[in-house]
This record gives C-alpha cells, structure tokens and sequence, in this order.
C-alpha cells in the first residue's frame, strides 16, 4: 500500500473536463475517490454579479447531509476560480427518462421515494430547492438520487412567503408562474409531483410551443393521467398537482401516501422530532435505552466508523489515529481541514457498489440513538454548537468586489421581491401593487409587475430598495417580516384604498398626507398654500387621470398608509400596505410600527409623548442624547394589544361587522 505524506491529502487529479469546462472529474490523491468538480469564475461572478447565489449555495450544501442529495466535499479558491468538489454521479434522471421512456411503477416509485426523502430533509432544515426538474436529479452507478444544484434555492421561515419568479417553465407551479407570493414548500410539491407524472407516463403533464398557452395550462391545471397510470398513483399525482396551493398535498402527507409508503426502505421514514425538556417518568429513564450508544458521533459525519479511520492512518505517514480523531472533532468546518474531507472521500470510496440502504439505516440508527435521552454522550457527541462551521465563508475572505459594497440577491433573475415605501423600509414579501397605475401601450399583455420592476432597477442606482437575504441578523439585515396580519378583498385595488380612507375617518384616526405620487392624475402633485390659516394642501387633475409621465415607483405609495390612533393615554402608530395576494385577491396588511405613551400633562398635544421625571446630568453632548433616548425608550408601550384593538376595530369597520 502506498503511503502519502501529509502534504498530499489537498491534492486532486484532474481526469476529464466537461461542459466546456465548467464541470471537471478528478481523483484523490490519497484515497483514489472519483470526485465532480464545478468551476466557478471570479471574472463571470463580477460581471453577472452573482456572489449572492453562488454564497447561498455554498451555504446550502455545507448543511446538507443526505443520502440523496450531493455531497460538498470542500471549497478550493484558485486566482480565477472558485472549485466546488462535490460528490460524483454520472447521470441523469432526465437521460435516464430519455433512453428508457416511462418506467415501471416500481422503478418510479423507488426514486420518488428518494427525491421525497431528500426534500423532506431539506425542508426540516428551512431549505426550499425551488428549481426541481429530472435535469437537477443526478444518479450514480447504482441508480441512487442525487438531488444537486441548489443555486435558486432560499430559507424558509415561518409566517414569511417569497414572491421571486424561478425554475424551470415546465415544471414551475401557478402561484410562481403568476408571479404571487408562496411559502416555498408548496412549489417543491408541484415540481415533484411534474416529475413522478414525467417518470410514470414519459411526457410532460403541461406542454406547448406557445409559452403564453403552456402558463395557461399550468395555471388551469389543464392535464390528462393516461389509463395504464394506477389509482394510488393517479390520486397522488392529481393531490400534488392542485393548482390550489392550499389544497395541495404536502410533504408529510405524501410519505403518508399509499403509493409513496409501498416498498418503502427503513431509511426513508423521517425521523422522529427531537425530545423535548420533559424526559418522562423516572422508570423510562433508568430502564435500558432503545438504541445503545457505542460509539462517537460527530454531526458533520455522524457515526465515527473506526475502520475507515484505521485504514486512513495507513495511508499517511507519521499520523496517529488520535491525530486522525482531534483533526475530526475540531470545530472548524471542512474547508482548510483536509483531514475531514479524506474521511469523507475514503469513507464514500469503501462504499461504492455496495447498497446504500444498509449504510443509510446504520446512520438513522445512530441518530436515533443520540437522540434517546437515555444514552451518556460522549464530550464530542452531537456537540452544543451542532457542527456550526466557525471557518469564514471562502467567499466573503477570497473574493474582492468591484465597488466594494452587497450585491443585490437574484440580480441576474426577475426579482419579484420588493419593500414598502417607508421612510425606514422593512422587507415585505408580497408583491407591491402596480395593478391601477397607468399602463403603457402594448399588444403583449405584460405581467402584472413588469412596470414597477423597470421602476425599480432604474432607481436601482440610489442605492434604495436593496435587498439581501443572509443569516445572522448583522447591523446591515433588515428585520423581516414573519407574520401579514390583515383582511383580504376582492375588490378593486383604488377601491379598497378609497374604503380604507373612508373608515380611517369614522374611526376617527389621522394618516400622513401623500405629498408626492409621481404625477399620478395627470400631473405633478402641486402644493397650494392656504392663506387664512397658513395649512398647504394637495391638488391633482383627476379629469385627465393617466395620461402624461407618471414616477411608478412613487406613484405605487399610493397602496401604502402611515396612520395613527390615539387610545386613552397611548399612542399606535400603524401602517397599512395594500397587496396582490394573487389574480383576483388583495390583502390589507397591518403593521405594528410603535406603540408609545402620550402626555398627560394639560397643555400637550394629542400626539405627544410622555417623558420621564428628568434628571440631570452631568458630561458632554453624546450623554445627553444617550439619556433622551433612554427616557423615549421607557414610554415605549411594548405590549401590542392595544394595537390588536385599533386593528380589529378597524378589521370590522371594513367588513362591514360593525353595523
């Protein structure tokens, strides 16, 4: 056996290069494992500027360890490029369809079985692939899924939805294809349900050269399930394809599913949930555990294997298994530990065509295990920080930007993602209403936000209306809104705004005038100053309403309303944004912007705040306004049922329900 310095565990031969260089294959060096290498150009990331994407992905991967996802072995950083290594699968399930046709249900089912377990996976994680399509499902040699590029993919968060046009026409779902707004997991369904129909019948469920007709038929659900196709797999099929985001199936329904829980490995069941911080009655603690621990785990690889580990120090000279076991346990990630990434390559290299399955049940098993609260973890098992990689992202440490600032998220797509017009914006995840603007002349029906989008990338050089979307919460992310609190309608947009006014006066509550809509009506908004009581005002020439030039993005603040209360000795201020939910609904969403104590004293304003005894205080200007903020910090009202009160108010106000 040939043995290799230390020196030589980074080092990879390249054997082939693939999709004019894009994509390489290579060996290890010391293990002999075949891995896929994707290339990534600095030059074409500065110039498309898409080092959100390509970060996100990196960040992706990293986290996801499945059987039936790829694998990310490691990040190199060359001068010119970035180098993915990725586990290596040579095929395609759309090839594999190609050369094959429709498939036997068994087949079919065994890999939707494994593209559902992987997304499943994904989905636990708060990763939403939203580009699933038969080109994106790789195999290897033994026909196992790999699901890969993770490129279009986002988080999910609770309560919040995503709005941005992306993937693949033909296995896109209505509410992506409409452009509304979708939570994610919903169009992973969708996409899923597209390829089991394309696995079973060998054709597409929606297709035509016309792409106006091919959106008409996805957003229709217009299909046919041929006769040969069975009743579970017909009725699984029709649940997954519901145009109907809220009727459609979801995940833990379809590994429910009949069809889906046939045949189905041990493996592919999820796991069971994380015990909570009840542990039971003392007798289910001191009885022996389920599953025995014997053995470390390490959450970036699971259960240690000792012979992989053995066989490893063979192979690298004046290396000890303990040397071999501390480089495993730091907590650093995999990139700049090369000693981590040969257990991985040596450890997939051992298993090459044996069965999958039988490994994949000895990591469930070792899981289930250190999830059994009856089990004396080692220092290193499951440690607190869950495998956290505290090595700085390659991207933000090796690769300069040209203007030294963020580049904006899904610069290269049709970013359907936009904020209110606040004067401190907070990102809102519905689409913004261009829908009563004035619309320009054309024989091509537009999509419903094409206008504002042009109105917002040539704004984009102010620097306004950035958005990104990274984890960590930094000084520079803006809080994100997790919960659109509000009542929908299917009346006309200016309509519902006209209603809002309306009741906002009945209710007796004041909002900040509009002095600029873009010319909206006709012309520039013009101040007329009224000289008995020093009062300005807005007029507009209604009668000549949409013609001229009109600012869409400033005009678009007319679905957007500062507004405030007072209630007893408490101040809300609320805003309402008015969205398109989808083709025919709109959502009137309120936000809580702050609650604060109003004056009490006898020659205050309605709106004034209260202020705390004062003190005095002794130093320079910067303690002075510490102690200002500090004293309006304390007339803050932090509860929000007095919000809940104004906004139910004005709920049933509109509704009619006060009558």
């Amino acid at each position: 056996m040939q043995v290799f310095s230390a020196s030589k565990l980074g080092e990879y031969v390249v054997i082939e290069d693939i999709a004019e260089g894009t994509f390489g294959v290579a060996t290890h060096t010391v293990t002999g494992h075949t891995v896929a290498m994707k290339y990534i150009s600095k030059a074409a990331i500065s110039r498309g500027k898409t080092k959100d994407r390509v970060r996100r992905e990196y960040d992706y991967m990293r986290l996801l360890k499945h059987p039936h996802i790829i694998k990310l072995y490691e990040v190199i950083n060359t001068q010119t490029d970035i180098i993915f290594v990725l586990e290596f699968a040579g095929g395609e399930l759309f090839n594999y369809i190609v050369q094959n046709g429709r498939m036997e249900e068994s087949r079919a089912r065994r890999f939707f079985q494994q593209i559902i377990s992987g997304i499943e996976y994904s989905h636990r994680l708060k990763i939403v692939h939203r580009d699933l399509k038969p080109e994106n499902v790789l195999l290897d040699n033994d026909l196992n899924v790999k699901i890969a590029d993770f490129g279009l993919s986002s988080e999910i968060s609770d309560g919040d939805f995503l709005s941005t046009s992306c993937g693949s026409p033909n296995y896109a779902a209505p509410e992506v294809i409409r452009g509304a707004v979708y939570a994610g997991p919903e169009i992973d369904v969708w996409s899923s349900g597209v390829i089991l129909y394309v696995m079973l019948c060998g054709r597409l469920p929606f297709e035509d050269e016309n792409v106006p007709e091919l959106f008409s038929k996805i957003t229709q659900g217009s299909y046919i399930i041929p006769n040969h196709v069975s009743p579970d797999a017909r009725s699984l099929i029709s649940a997954m394809l519901a145009v109907d985001p809220v009727r459609r199936i979801t995940i833990p329904e379809i590994i429910q599913h009949p069809f889906f829980q046939k045949d189905l490995a041990r493996y592919l069941s999820p796991l069971p949930p994380k015990p909570g911080p009840v542990l039971g009655t003392l007798s289910s603690l001191v009885s022996p555990p389920v599953h025995p621990l014997d053995f470390e785990i390490i959450p970036e690889f699971g259960r240690v294997e000792e012979d992989i580990v053995d066989e490893l120090i063979t192979k690298i000279a004046g290396v000890t298994k303990e040397d071999v076991k501390a480089c495993l346990r730091r907590e650093d990630g995999i990139n700049g530990n090369v000693v981590k990434v040969a257990y991985m390559l040596l450890r997939d290299q051992r298993r090459l065509g044996k069965d999958l399955s039988y490994f994949a049940e000895l990591e469930r098993d070792a899981e289930l295990a250190a999830l059994d609260p009856r089990n004396v973890l080692s220092p290193r098992t499951l440690s607190p920080s869950g495998g956290h990689d505290l090595s700085e992202n390659p991207f933000d440490a090796n690769f300069a930007e040209a203007d030294g600032g963020e580049y904006e998220e899904y610069e290269d797509y049709e970013d359907l993602d936009f904020t209110s017009f606040d004067s401190n914006p907070e990102v809102n995840t519905f689409a913004v209403l261009d829908s009563s603007l004035p619309k320009q002349e054309s024989t091509v029906e537009q999509h419903h936000l094409s206008s504002y989008v042009s109105a917002k990338r040539s704004a984009g050089s102010s620097g306004q209306g950035k958005r990104h979307r990274h984890g960590g919460g930094g000084a520079g992310d803006p809080h994100r809104t997790k919960w659109h609190f509000g009542i929908r309608s299917r009346s006309p947009p200016m309509e519902i705004v006209l209603e809002i006014y309306k009741t906002l006066k009945v209710l007796g509550m004041e909002w900040l005038e509009k002095k600029n809509l873009g010319g909206l009506g006709g012309v520039s908004a013009k101040v007329v100053k009224n000289n008995s009581n020093g009062k300005t005002r807005i007029e507009r020439e209604k009668r000549i309403d949409g013609s001229g030039e009109v600012d869409l993005r400033a005009a678009s603040s007319i679905y957007f309303i500062e507004t405030r209360t007072r209630v007893q000795d408490v101040v809300v201020l609320m805003n309402l944004q008015l969205y398109m939910v989808d083709a025919v609904n709109y959502l009137v969403d309120f936000h809580h912007k702050k609650s604060y104590k109003a004056s009490t004293a006898p020659d205050a304003g309605k709106f004034e705040p209260a202020m705390s005894t004062p003190r005095v205080t002794v130093g320079h200007g910067d303690q002075r306004e510490k102690d200002a903020k500090e004293k309006e910090k304390e007339a803050e009202v932090v509860s929000p049922y007095v919000f809940m009160d104004v906004a139910c108010r004005l709920i049933l106000e509109l509704a009619g329900g006060s009558e």
